[in-house]
């Protein structure tokens, strides 16, 4: 289960095509160890100081109550 997001969600882009998890490329929310799907979008997220890119699988844009309201609300910001 991903733990719960504070910071909010600037945008949600979604990547041309997945792409597999390598080298420091993995799924920010759940991390190599506990994931092995591919990644298929970039979360950029408001922190306190930046925004800062957000790598993830389509297990965390369903799970993610943060991220399914974006998505219903905007759609992908690349669309």
């Amino acid at each position: 289960m991903t733990r719960p997001m504070k910071s909010p969600i600037i945008s949600l882009i979604r990547l041309d095509e997945p792409t597999p998890q390598h080298d420091g490329w993995i799924c920010t929310p759940h991390g190599r160890d506990s994931c092995t799907r591919d990644i298929v979008a970039v979360a950029e997220l408001q922190t306190k100081d930046a925004v800062q890119p957000y790598r993830v699988c389509e297990a965390w844009l369903t799970e993610n109550t943060r991220a399914v309201a974006y998505l219903a609300e905007n759609g992908y910001d690349n669309r």
